[in-house]
Order: structure tokens, then C-alpha cells, then sequence
């Protein structure tokens, strides 16, 4: 699935499934930001990794490095409006990756059974 999704993601958004799986994180942190350690330790990535990661997807315009209020020695990693659009257009693809690779395998009671156990995953982390 992972090869997949980085194949439609290169070819109809210019994003690799890494840079997706940071996107996406930020989308779904509050404010769209994160600490860049907590941002590597969610997406598992290295420190280093996530530096020169998260600085292609800056010279993007995607996203944001500002310093931390908190704590002078780190910085946070901010989802900008250019990055949330083009996260938006890339879930289509994801979205649409994940339901051809889903849909011919399972059943309906499968999907239905599929979306009841995600949706208390997702709704047990929105608390």
C-alpha cells in the first residue's frame, strides 16, 4: 500500500508518502503545529530527518519553522495555508489510493465494520 501511495502521490500532487505523513500530522495537530521532536516521534522519523524533511517541504511555501515560545532551543513545524490546500488536494489522491486497494478485498459488512472501529479510534483521539 505504502508504494502505492507514494507512486499517486508523486505523480498527482508532487508529494512523497513522507511528506504527506507530516502534512497530514500537522493538519490534525492543534493549531497545525508541533514541536519538530514531537513531529519526528509521530510521523518516526530521525531528528535529522525531519529537519531536512520538513525544510524541502519550507522552501515549498507548505510549511513554517518558527521558534519555539516555550523553549529557545527548539522550533515548532507550522502547517501554512498553501500546505493545508495542498493537503487537501493530496487526500483525494490517499483517499482514493486506500478505497481501490480496500474496496475489491472486503465485504460491505467488512467496510461497515472497518469505518465503526476507525471512527472510535479517531473519536477516542479527538478527547
Amino acid at each position: 500500500m505504502l508504494r502505492s501511495l507514494d507512486q499517486a502521490l508523486d505523480s498527482r500532487d508532487r508529494l512523497a508518502v513522507s511528506e504527506f505523513d507530516v502534512l497530514i500530522t500537522l493538519g490534525n495537530a492543534p493549531a497545525h503545529q508541533l514541536r519538530m521532536t514531537d513531529l519526528a516521534r509521530a510521523t518516526m522519523l530521525s531528528s535529522g530527518g525531519m529537519t531536512r524533511l520538513v525544510g524541502r517541504l519550507e522552501e515549498r511555501g507548505l510549511v513554517r519553522r518558527d521558534p519555539d515560545p516555550d523553549d529557545a532551543r527548539a522550533f515548532r513545524a507550522t502547517l501554512t495555508p498553501a500546505g493545508a490546500q495542498k493537503l487537501a488536494e493530496a487526500r483525494v489522491t490517499h483517499d482514493a489510493v486506500v478505497a481501490g486497494m480496500l474496496k475489491p478485498r472486503l465485504t460491505p459488512r467488512d467496510l461497515r465494520t472497518l469505518e465503526r472501529i476507525l471512527g472510535g479510534l479517531l473519536n477516542a483521539n479527538n478527547s
